[in-house]
This record gives C-alpha cells, sequence and structure tokens, in this order.
C-alpha cells in the first residue's frame, strides 16, 4: 500500500523528485568522472613504477665513479643505486633537432627503461638505441630504424633496438615550446661505451631508499665528502610532477564539484519534504489513527529520498565513468606518457554514495519529524491558518509606493525563506561556475597576451646546438640584431648553508638586458633588471619566505658552490619559474656565458642552414603550439558550462514549481478575482528574477577566487594570474536572467490549467 502511494506521490511532485535525481546523479557524474582519470592514472603510475624501479632520489654532480656510488649503497635506508650520464643533446636536423635526453650508462638496476616495443634495455650493447616512443612515434621511426643524435660534439648514429617510456617523462615539452609536443621532445638510452673513453663520467647518482631521500641528506653528504651539487626527490623532477599535481587538481575538482551538487540537493530535498508532508498531514493523521506506527510512517517518507538519491547515484557512477571520465582519460593521456592508463574506479564511490544517500535521508527526517509529533486526532484535521502578520519588507519607507506584484511576492519570500534560499544559493553557485568556465578563457587569452606580447618582445627565436660556440652565438647575434639567452637548472634557498628540505629546484635565466627576452614585475608590468640583482619569481620567492631586497642563495646543477645575489625584484612568468640575472652579473661571479638561443625582431628564417643552429621559430609558431596545447582546457571549459547551466535551470525551476504549488490556492483566488494568466505567471517570473539578480550579485565576486584556485593548483611550475572580462560577468549574468524570465514562460500551461472551481472547493 505504502509503495504505490508512494510511487502516485512521486508521479504528482514529479518535477521536484526529479530535481533531486538529476542533482545526485551529476554529483556522482562530477565525482567518478573527474576521479576515473585520477583514479586509472594513479594505478597506471603505480604499476608503472614498480616495473621500471622508480628511483626516489636523484644526486648531481660530477666525476661519479663505482666507488661513490657504493658509498651510497652502503648507507642505511638505500637500496638500489645506478650510475649514469644525464646530457642534453639534439636529433638529427631531420627531426627539427628535437631536444634529447640521452642516457648513458653500463648498468640497469634504477629506472630502467619500459619498453613498448623491441627488445629490453641492454647497457652492453655498443650499436643500440632505445628512443622514447613518443617521438618516435611523432616521427614514424620504428624498431630497426637507424638514428642520429649529437651529443657532447658527437655523431651517434646507432639502430634503434627499442621503443621506451620512464617515469621521469610523464611529462615532456621542449625549453621552446608553451606545452607538449612530441616532435620537438625525446630521451635516448645508450650504452655509456658508445663514448669515447675521455667522456665517460657519470653525472649522476640515482637511488631507491625507504622513508623521504631528502632526510638522507647528512649521511650522503658524509659519505661522498660534499662533493656533489645536490640532492633532489621526486618533486624536483618536472616530468613527473607535473602529472601529479594534474592529478590532484582532478581530486579536488572531484569533491568540489560534488559538494555544489549535494547541498543544492539538500536543499530541494528539504523544501519538498516540508512541502508534502505538510500538505499530506490529514493523510498521515488517518494512517495513524488507522494503527500505523510512526516508525513506519517516517521510514515511508524517509524513502523517497533514499530511493530517488540511491538511483541517482548509481546513474552518475555509470555515466562518470563510462563518459566523462573515458573522454578525460583519453585526452590527457595525448598529452602525458603512462602506459596502460584507463578509467578506473574503486570502493570511495560507493562510499560517496552511500553518505549522499545518509545526508539525503537525515534532511527527509528533520523535514518531516515535526509534523509526525501532532497527535492523530490534531493531524485529521486540517492544520490552522498561520496568524497574518506584517513581514519584515513592509517596514520599508517605499512600501506603499511598491506595486501589487512587488508587494505580493516579497510577502511570499518572507513567508518561505528556505525556498528562496535555495534560489539564491543556486543561482549564485552556477554564477560563480559559469564564471570559472567561460574565465578561464579570458585567462588564456590574457595570458596569451601577457606572454607573446609583453615577456615575448621579438619575431624569431633561434635555438643553437650544443655544438654551437659562444663566438658563432654573438656573430649571429650581431647579424640579427638580437639577444641571446642561456638558461641552466639550478637549486635555490634562503640561507647559506640550507637543510634539504629549504632548497628548491627551478632554472637560471641569462639576459643580456636587451629589452627582447622581457622581465615582469608581480602586477605583470615589464620591469628592467638591475645591474648587481636579480629577479626571483613569486612562486618560488614564497616557497623559501624571501622578499625583494633579500638576498637568494643559489648553485648550478654541475656546481658545489653556493652563490648569493640580491634579489631586485619578484617577478611573474607563465612557465619558467626561477632566477632571471643580467649576463654581466653572470659573468663577474666567473661563469662562462654559453648562449642557447637568440631572439630577434628580425626574420630569421636564413639562420636554419646554420650548422650550429638547431631551429628556428617564429612567433606565429609559437601561437600555434600554444593553441595546440590549450586544447585541454576546452573539456574543463565546456563541462563547467554545461553543468552551471544545468545547475541554474534546476534550480529555478525548482523553486518556481515549489513556489506554484504552495500558491496554486492563491492564484485560483486571484482568478476569481480576474487576473488574468499572465499576470500570474509574472508573479512566478518576477520573483525567480529577484532571487537571480541576488544570487548573481553574490556569485559576481567570489567569482575569481576559485577561478585562481585552479589556476594555482596547476603545481609550483606554471603562475597563470587568473582574469574576467567584464563582458564575462554580462554574459554570465545575461545567461542567468535569461534562464529565470524562461523559467517563469514554463509555467504558462500549468497556471491556464488551473480549474478554480476544484482548487476552491478544497479550501473549504
Amino acid at each position: 500500500m505504502l509503495m504505490r502511494k508512494m510511487l502516485r506521490d512521486m508521479r504528482s511532485s514529479f518535477a521536484q523528485f526529479f530535481s533531486i535525481f538529476i542533482l545526485a546523479a551529476v554529483a556522482m557524474w562530477c565525482y567518478t568522472g573527474f576521479q576515473a582519470n585520477v583514479i586509472g592514472g594513479g594505478r597506471a603510475r603505480e604499476e608503472f613504477e614498480k616495473k621500471t624501479n622508480f628511483s626516489d632520489g636523484w644526486i648531481y654532480g660530477a666525476a661519479f665513479d663505482e666507488d661513490r656510488a657504493e658509498a651510497v649503497k652502503a648507507i642505511d635506508d638505500v637500496n638500489d643505486v645506478q650510475l649514469r650520464s644525464e646530457v642534453l643533446g639534439k636529433a638529427d636536423e631531420k627531426y627539427n633537432t628535437a631536444e634529447l635526453y640521452c642516457y648513458f650508462q653500463d648498468t640497469k638496476s634504477v629506472t630502467v627503461p619500459f619498453v613498448i616495443k623491441g627488445v629490453e634495455f641492454d647497457p652492453g650493447d655498443e650499436d643500440g638505441v632505445w628512443l622514447f616512443y613518443r617521438f618516435a612515434d611523432a616521427w614514424g621511426l620504428s624498431v630497426g630504424d637507424s638514428f642520429t643524435s649529437h651529443v657532447l660534439g658527437q655523431d651517434i648514429t646507432k639502430t634503434i633496438r627499442g621503443l621506451i617510456a620512464t617515469p621521469e617523462y610523464e611529462f615532456a615539452c621542449a625549453s621552446t615550446d608553451a606545452d607538449t609536443d612530441f616532435h620537438n621532445i625525446g630521451f635516448a638510452y645508450m650504452s655509456v661505451n658508445v663514448l669515447p673513453e675521455e667522456l665517460r663520467g657519470f653525472n649522476e647518482i640515482i637511488f631507491t631508499c625507504k622513508g623521504d631521500p631528502l632526510k638522507l641528506e647528512d649521511d650522503i653528504s658524509s659519505a661522498l665528502d660534499g662533493n656533489y651539487a645536490f640532492l633532489a626527490d621526486r618533486k624536483s623532477i618536472d616530468g613527473y610532477n607535473r602529472l601529479t599535481d594534474e592529478l590532484n587538481q582532478h581530486d579536488g575538482f572531484s569533491y568540489v564539484f560534488s559538494a555544489i551538487f549535494v547541498a543544492i540537493a539538500l536543499l530541494v530535498i528539504i523544501t519538498t519534504m516540508k512541502r508534502m508532508v505538510a500538505h499530506q498531514r490529514t493523510q498521515i493523521g488517518t494512517l495513524n489513527a488507522l494503527g500505523m506506527k510512526k516508525r513506519k510512517i517516517m521510514t515511508h517518507y524517509i524513502s523517497f529520498s533514499v530511493i530517488i538519491t540511491a538511483l541517482g547515484c548509481l546513474v552518475g557512477v555509470i555515466l562518470g565513468i563510462f563518459t566523462f571520465g573515458k573522454m578525460m582519460v583519453d585526452i590527457f593521456s595525448d598529452f602525458y606518457s603512462v602506459p596502460g592508463w584507463g578509467p578506473g574506479y574503486d570502493a570511495k564511490s560507493v562510499i560517496l554514495s552511500l553518505i549522499i544517500v545518509l545526508i539525503c535521508a537525515l534532511a527527509a527526517f528533520l523535514s518531516c519529524k515535526t509534523i509526525l509529533k501532532i497527535h492523530p486526532s490534531e493531524a485529521l484535521r486540517p492544520a490552522a491558518a498561520k496568524t497574518s502578520k506584517p513581514c519584515i519588507f513592509e517596514k520599508l519607507p517605499f512600501w506603499g509606493r511598491l506595486s501589487f506584484t512587488a508587494k505580493y511576492d516579497l510577502r511570499d519570500i518572507a513567508r518561505s525563506k528556505l525556498r528562496a534560499v535555495m534560489g539564491i544559493c543556486g543561482t549564485m553557485m552556477g554564477m560563480i561556475i559559469m564564471l570559472m568556465g567561460i574565465g578561464a578563457y579570458d585567462t588564456v587569452e590574457y595570458v596569451k597576451d601577457w606572454y607573446f606580447k609583453d615577456i615575448q618582445n621579438y619575431d624569431s627565436q633561434v635555438l643553437f646546438t650544443d655544438s654551437c660556440t659562444p663566438d658563432q652565438a654573438f656573430g649571429i647575434a650581431d647579424k640579427y640584431s638580437g639577444e641571446l639567452i642561456s638558461a641552466d637548472l639550478i637549486s635555490i634557498a634562503a640561507e647559506e648553508h640550507p637543510t634539504s628540505d629549504d632548497i628548491v629546484s627551478c632554472k637560471l635565466t641569462v639576459t643580456e638586458g636587451k629589452g627582447l627576452f622581457c622581465v615582469s614585475d608581480t602586477d605583470l608590468n615589464v620591469t628592467d633588471l638591475e645591474p648587481g640583482t636579480v629577479a626571483l619569481t613569486m612562486k618560488q620567492a614564497r616557497k623559501i619566505g624571501l622578499e625583494k631586497g633579500d638576498t637568494v642563495y643559489w648553485k648550478r646543477s654541475s656546481d658545489n658552490t653556493w652563490n648569493k645575489s640580491r634579489i631586485g625584484f619578484i617577478s611573474r612568468h607563465p612557465s619558467i619559474m626561477g632566477i632571471t640575472m643580467l649576463r654581466a652579473d653572470y659573468e663577474s661571479l666567473g661563469f662562462e656565458f654559453k648562449p642557447q638561443m637568440l631572439v630577434s625582431k628580425q626574420n630569421c628564417d636564413s639562420a636554419e642552414d646554420l650548422e650550429f643552429v638547431s631551429a628556428v621559430h617564429s612567433m606565429s609558431d609559437l601561437r600555434a603550439a600554444f593553441d595546440k596545447s590549450m586544447e585541454i582546457m576546452d573539456l574543463l571549459v565546456y563541462f563547467m558550462i554545461f553543468f552551471a547551466c544545468l545547475l541554474i535551470i534546476v534550480v529555478l525551476y525548482n523553486s518556481g514549481n515549489l513556489s506554484f504549488n504552495e500558491r496554486e490556492k492563491e492564484f485560483a483566488t486571484l482568478k476569481v478575482l480576474g487576473f488574468k494568466s499572465g499576470a500570474i505567471r509574472k508573479l512566478i517570473s518576477v520573483q525567480n528574477l529577484w532571487l537571480s539578480i541576488i544570487g548573481v550579485i553574490i556569485g559576481i565576486p567570489l567569482g575569481q577566487v576559485p577561478l585562481q584556485a585552479m589556476m594555482d593548483s596547476n603545481g609550483d611550475q606554471i603562475d597563470w594570474p587568473c582574469y574576467v572580462s567584464p563582458l564575462t560577468y554580462f554574459i554570465a549574468a545575461a545567461f542567468v536572467m535569461a534562464v529565470s524570465v524562461i523559467v517563469g514562460f514554463m509555467f504558462q500551461k500549468r497556471i491556464k490549467r488551473i480549474n478554480m472551481i476544484e482548487v476552491l472547493k478544497g479550501m473549504e
């Protein structure tokens, strides 16, 4: 009997219950969609790291040998140790002289290359090379092909034995690209014996260990007598850490978006169940009088929200894994290189579904318990009419000059505060999500202008090979009236003798200060470097607690000595984090300036034929690469706009529907008094519009906060200031207003179908 009653009640209040179903489904859709990517990626990475015996620590230095490796291995908590030499080289010209990180080894025990095709890496094979599979796919290379690399002044031509992947390059991006283009970045593993004997030294010791490798620095320093540059952990490996930041971002998104829709669902449940229980007061009294226990009646009404939210969560989980989740994995696996990455799920989806169902059941319980406390004899009689008293709005000094519609809606809002709160909160959250979605586009264009017009004040970019001499670089710089740039990996700290926890790995950029390669301050204004000072990027300055005027200590990856420089100003750059300094200051410290890039306002295409030039990029090439890298942003933008639209429509329609059902008798009375259907519809539309305006006003200042948080969640190697244009605020607000008006028209037919006689009879 109660089951049939439930089905009839659901049919009569279909809109409200369908809204709850949609909100629960969307909450789990968001959660499982993002989590499918996070869980699948996490499991694939874990298996990937296990199979490759991925290193925990990296010791950089020079002239490492077996004795030093054994000294490190003898340290407690250190497990496996590997010697290797890492050198940045270039691919052959027919492969666009792409950046090629070359690894030379005589053994394989740590970070062993994972073979996608071909045979396992053999460090004793002097005729073979193992190549990054994404680079090989981009250029159509296969196992058995011949491949030439240029490294350490040597032209090394070997046969491709295998196509490989490694956790160190889950993310790979050339220094000249805004984002991943596998035509321009690769890595190769070879036997150390392919190098001339005088070049066979090792500059890295990598190792696995128990716990945090940075905690072992004192022991490592003692074992190596301090003869090393610096110690790094996985967080310092950009190729690994970038994906870690990405997955952490998606993990955060899954909870934030789910929480938004669950919160709105709770408001809908509370308002819906309160109205239903109040409307069925007599039915509840009858059931109670016939001997049905209150516990059973309570269970009946709680089951409405339990069944609807459970079904919604089930549908959301399925949709999340097989639609949005799969789409996310397909797109992100094009940018990241993790074998076996597919959508995943775990018990957390079931647990979260149960939590949502329990929360919704609790909301229903709290909504019903008041009416069930009433004695059956009293419940059989209709509820006493509420004593009419002036609402708070009637105290307004201009109340008498307001129209009938305005007075009517303000009184209704005062009587139905929870429904009004639901409408305001729904439109506010919809406005925030809409601003996040459209604002992401504004941010991309804003950063693009900042990057390509302000910082990169040039039209051509010329990249040099490793064999390029300073004289050759200076000669071509004079020819094209350009500025030479040098870059290096460094460690920075706030103290002269820092501990490992206080060291941050980043980049050193050395410029000639000619105004072509520019540096901007924290307000994004291009600022000249003052001689004798450096510019330190904002995120790194915050991380080690430094400000303008402080001293920053730094050392290059190939050195063991710490240098110190005064911070002239704190800078910002979208993708290059670290220190920028002038060439004169760099050379005054005793370092040789070795240019790696030339930038110029002239067309430098003719320089591509020079033997010491690896590539020439025009500004249009760089912009095209940036635009391509932003394709991944489109999915998140479309996702946010779609769910913002859905949230606003569901909330406003549900608010209007509840308002209509609660005031149906009043509308019938108004019809008897001669009000037309259009005038009655206007009462609903105007109220929705007011609630929408309030929600929009509250949402406008809050929109940039989650957008900036979304940008900051990309990690320490990305610094994108968010920007939302006035037009975006207008578009988002106009959309909310338009939905509000459209929702009002959705009640036009229902208002026309009001049977005045039957409704008024029910009032007797």
